[in-house]
């Protein structure tokens, strides 16, 4: 279940990384620039995480660590959601 939450942050960051990529483009800013940088760092972020709760699945860690990680991913979810729609208004 965290890696699918993981995969839609994801999905959510890289929607961001285009939005902010294309104002980049046109607008030529340095803050347009940060939040490339921003979007891209977190999709990252996003990215890693869906690996490591992969690979703590394979090795069989137990609920003791896939629900702190479970919690953290649904909140950022909600936060690059949240973001995504006030962006993209």
């Amino acid at each position: 279940m965290g890696v699918g939450v993981a995969a839609a942050s994801a999905v959510f960051l890289s929607a961001l990384l285009y939005v902010y990529a294309r104002n980049h483009r046109h607008l030529q800013s340095a803050f347009t620039l940060g939040l490339v940088f921003f979007a891209a760092l977190l999709l990252f972020q996003s990215l890693g995480s869906i690996y490591f709760d992969w690979m703590m699945a394979q090795a069989g860690e137990g609920p003791n660590v896939a629900v702190p990680m479970l919690a953290l991913d649904v909140a950022e979810l909600v936060g690059f959601a949240a973001l995504f729609f006030v962006t993209w208004r």
